[in-house]
């Protein structure tokens, strides 16, 4: 009994230092028209810790930190997905700046790289949805399109009403 605790024991060990651990973010445009939105999402790959947004000076936050978290384990290979995703919207046009994301490990502190948003003057008021890439993938999560500001092209007023059923009657 004990040989079989120690074999999961170093088996167990093996997985976790076979694993890809980071600590990254992806966005959904680094260039963006006045008064549109972006969409950015910091994920954690296998890593333990406390998160630490970056505060966004320059933008409002539209919707957010919408949290998603998975874990797997496929062909004996476990892995563990922590998602913070943000919609932002620039208040100014120009060079704008996200600072750097933070995670406090029990061993280090990891940050992400800043990022430089170019924001383009919109003297047509042209609405663009954002995607980020990937959205195939089964850590995306799209906001509901029902009365969301977001998605004003979406938004329909829906009749809710129910068909009435006709009941089939027989004579006996």
């Amino acid at each position: 009994m004990k040989k079989i605790s120690i074999l999961i024991i170093l088996f167990m060990t093996t997985l976790a230092i076979a694993q890809n651990k980071s600590f990254d973010f992806k966005i959904s445009n680094d260039t963006v028209l006045a008064d549109n939105y972006l969409i950015i999402r910091f994920d954690i790959i296998n890593l333990n810790g406390d998160f630490t947004a970056p505060e966004f000076y320059d933008f409002d936050i539209l919707r957010g930190p919408n949290t998603s978290s998975i874990f797997s384990i496929v062909n004996g290979e476990s892995t563990q997905k922590t998602s913070y995703t943000y919609y932002l919207q620039p208040k100014k046009e120009g060079e704008l700046f996200i600072e750097p994301a933070y995670l406090y490990t029990e061993s280090d502190t990891l940050e992400t790289s800043p990022v430089t948003i170019i924001v383009l003057p919109n003297p047509e008021g042209k609405k663009i949805k954002p995607i980020l890439p990937e959205e195939n993938d089964i850590h995306f999560f799209s906001p509901s399109f029902d009365n969301n500001p977001l998605y004003p092209e979406k938004r329909k007023n829906y009749k809710t009403e129910k068909k009435k059923k006709k009941l089939k009657t027989r004579k006996l």
